[in-house]
């Protein structure tokens, strides 16, 4: 028989484990665990009283939890796994264990010192030179909310499931009682169908309480709206926006939002982006959701930055699929509009507005009589209304359309674009795991504070390590 060394499965073993030994040198789990060694968190350090049973360190836990959503663990289930059988959670953690509600209540205990330990983190990428200040991109993409589309009612969908309710306890208390059906299940279904009554009677108190009588409310997360994706489906979401620095793709502001992208979060972006990276960008790039006249005008005469914002038509303008009776293809000079047929508008009306623009609405006078007619409109008459504002639009689109517009417009999508490709496929955040707008927002301020990691990790590793602190 061959001589093999001793084999025994049920035999105790001791292990001298040194958790700083367990990693090669340039483990990413190293290069975050540096980063967050030179973060204050003097802020997260007050949370927590002097009496009392000592806490785990919150350096400990943020380093864990960084690491975590780096790797794209974002259960807290799957972040306890790890501390207990992964070798980089062991060195992060010195081989501590909090569970999985210790690390849940800390995650949501500390939401408020996020944005600020985020903004540190941005600095810290403008000191390795990731962040050059040329292009900010900036987008939203819609994330599902931790709740069924089914449960989002409206007050008509509500006032139906709070009538089938009531006829379905009718039903449980007329049922006589029998082997299959006994007492205590009775009891039982009555309390289930009660809690629904109850709940369904503070939703229709709610929706009645709102102007839109066609407004919708989650059920399971009140907060979160029903969005149209890109691919169709209608869904409870949050929309997260980013604004993107052009180098490295480092993330320099973030915002969540309760419905879609809108003109006005524009600047928001843009200013905050600012103020965590300690200077402003010269370009500035976003999509037509972004765009209206208000915007255009405070773009170009109050801004420092340089902006390039589209409209929502100006693609189809540009591609020309609207045709000859385009709506831009409307000759507008010195206050007439002429049609593309060379035929005199009319002006019907002008409306002031507080702000100081006005709207003028101009009517074809020979319309009835137009070979065209059918072509340019559907109805009697064709109308269009001139917004005074209407210059800043047209000099937006003249930019856009040049070789250096092309060329800087471009760039958005290659800039923004793969950081939620990142999220979605390759770290499978398609949906949130924590509910309401307030957690949300501080699901998504981790997952961003992962993304600017990570660019760390794979653009200044080397640099970083070689730091003393």
């Amino acid at each position: 028989m061959p001589v093999f060394k001793e084999y025994d499965q049920g035999q105790g073993v001791f292990r001298d484990i040194r958790p700083n030994e367990l990693l090669e040198p340039d483990h990413p789990a190293r290069v975050i665990d540096k980063v967050v060694e030179i973060l204050d968190l003097s802020e997260v350090y007050v949370d927590y009283p002097e009496e009392g049973n000592p806490a785990y360190h919150p350096q400990m836990m943020i380093k864990v939890l960084f690491y975590a959503y780096y790797c794209g663990l974002m259960s807290s289930r799957k972040i306890w796994d790890g501390l207990k059988e992964r070798a980089d959670f062991i060195f992060l953690s010195g081989d501590q264990v909090p569970d999985f509600r210790t690390i849940n209540t800390f995650r949501t205990r500390h939401m408020k010192v996020l944005p600020k330990l985020f903004a540190q983190i941005v600095m810290i990428c403008v000191r390795l030179d990731m962040v050059d200040f040329q292009h900010l991109a900036i987008d939203g993409q819609k994330i599902k909310a931790s709740a069924n589309y089914k449960r989002s009612k409206n007050r008509k969908r509500t006032r139906q499931s709070y009538q089938r309710v009531k006829e379905a306890i009718t039903r449980v208390l007329e049922k006589p009682v029998n082997e299959d059906f006994t007492e205590e299940k009775k009891a039982e279904r009555l309390e289930k169908l009660r809690r629904q009554k109850e709940s369904l009677l503070e939703l229709k108190k709610t929706l009645e309480a709102m102007e839109d009588e066609e407004a919708t409310v989650n059920m399971t997360d009140p907060d979160a709206e029903v969005m149209k994706h890109k691919d169709g489906r209608s869904l409870p979401s949050y929309n997260h926006q980013s604004a993107v620095d052009g180098k490295l793709g480092v993330v320099c502001a973030v915002a969540t939002r309760e419905e879609s992208d809108k003109p006005e979060d524009l600047f928001s972006l843009v200013d905050q982006a600012k103020e965590n990276a300690g200077r402003g960008h010269e370009k500035v790039l976003a999509d037509p959701a972004f765009c209206d006249f208000e915007a255009l005008q405070q773009a170009e005469s109050k801004r420092e930055e340089e902006y390039f914002l589209p409209d929502k038509l100006f693609e189809v303008t540009e591609s020309g699929s609207r045709g000859k009776y385009d709506r831009n293809n409307f000759e507008q000079k010195d206050g007439t509009v002429v049609c593309p047929e060379g035929k005199l508008m009319q002006l019907k009306g002008v409306t002031n507005y507080e702000d100081g623009h006005t709207l003028s609405i101009y009517e074809g006078k020979e319309c009835e009589n137009c070979s065209k007619r059918q072509k340019c409109t559907t109805g009697k008459k064709r109308t269009i209304a001139v917004d005074s504002r209407e210059p800043f639009r047209e000099r937006m689109r003249k930019k856009l359309r040049s070789d250096r517009g092309r060329e800087t417009y471009m760039k958005r999508q290659g800039i923004v674009e793969p950081t939620h490709g990142n999220d979605q496929q390759n770290k499978g955040w398609r949906e949130h795991h924590l509910r309401g707008k307030a957690k949300a927002a501080l699901e998504f301020m981790l997952v961003r504070i992962a993304t600017n990691l990570g660019k760390i990790v794979r653009y200044r590793a080397q640099r970083l390590l070689a730091v003393r602190i």
